[in-house]
């Protein structure tokens, strides 16, 4: 096995490289990306290999895949298995409910939680997910997932409260 691999990357290369580093949503692509980007520094295999916990072949074999397709590949090929259940229709059904006000649809509740939008869909779409592969699914879609905070502020009415604010803030000043 050799000490180094060279890579010679163009000025140009470098750029596109740094540039899908940027823009790319899969952290296995964003590290062989990284690993490229080292390898042209002349870094020891070894080292390099120890950063990423592959071995000196994984990374001979991200430079052959560099070489031969260039962008297309650093992605992950197909993987075998089952489909996925959630499918484009189950997604986009997904994040148009997870936009709305649970009250538009006639539920007494005013937020959205993984295990009331996994009932939700599932008797929507009849697809029934776990409120964590939901949240995975929102999470890729850029939607954070939190915690309910318990709350009334929703149910307020915003007048009310404005005009009671400043009435407590006449009696605090003494007016």
């Amino acid at each position: 096995m050799p000490t180094t691999v060279s890579v010679h990357l163009t000025p140009s290369d470098k750029v596109a490289l740094k540039r899908h580093l940027r823009t790319a949503r899969s952290e296995r692509v964003r590290d062989r990306i990284r690993a490229l980007l080292m390898m042209a520094t002349q870094l020891p295999l070894v080292q390099i290999a120890q950063g990423f916990t592959v071995t000196s072949a994984t990374l001979i074999n991200w430079k052959h895949r560099w070489l031969k397709r260039r962008h297309f590949g650093l992605a992950d090929a197909p993987r075998s298995g089952r489909p996925s259940k959630a499918d484009a229709r189950y997604v986009k059904e997904l994040l148009r409910v997870v936009r709305r006000d649970p009250r538009e649809l006639r539920y007494a509740f005013t937020r959205w939680t993984a295990p009331r939008l996994a009932q939700y869909l599932g008797e929507e779409t009849g697809v029934w997910l776990t409120p964590q592969w939901i949240t995975e699914l929102l999470r890729t879609h850029g939607i954070v997932w939190r915690k309910t905070k318990r709350t009334i502020r929703n149910l307020q009415k915003r007048a009310a409260t404005e005009r009671a604010r400043k009435a407590l803030q006449r009696l605090k000043k003494g007016l």
